[in-house]
Order: C-alpha cells, then sequence, then structure tokens
C-alpha cells in the first residue's frame, strides 16, 4: 500500500509529459506542412508564371 502514491504520482507525470510531447508533436507535423506547402508554392510558381507571360505573349503581339 505504501506504493500507491508513488504509482499514482509517476502515472501523472507520464500523463503530462505524455500531452506535452503531443503538443510538441502537432507543432513538428505543422512545421512540416508549412515547409511541404512552401516548397510546393516555390516550385509551382516559376511554371506558373511562365504560362502567364506566354499568354500574356500570345494575346499582345506587339
Amino acid at each position: 500500500m505504501d506504493a500507491t502514491p508513488i504509482i499514482g504520482a509517476s502515472l501523472l507525470i507520464g500523463a503530462s509529459l505524455l500531452i506535452g510531447s503531443s503538443i510538441f508533436m502537432y507543432i513538428v507535423a505543422f512545421l512540416a506542412v508549412m515547409a511541404v506547402g512552401g516548397y510546393l508554392t516555390y516550385r509551382t510558381s516559376p511554371k506558373r508564371k511562365q504560362r502567364r507571360e506566354d499568354k500574356r505573349n500570345k494575346d499582345n503581339p506587339n
């Protein structure tokens, strides 16, 4: 019976660490999504820019 408070406290500490690490994982996942989104935007942006220039040159021949 003496070990019950220690087990309870360790479970509480484990739960708080789990909650803290899940918040950390959410932050890491958010940063990863932002990095991938930024990379895809950067990668497709020159193609879109080139397409827009081609369209402008086709519509305006001078």
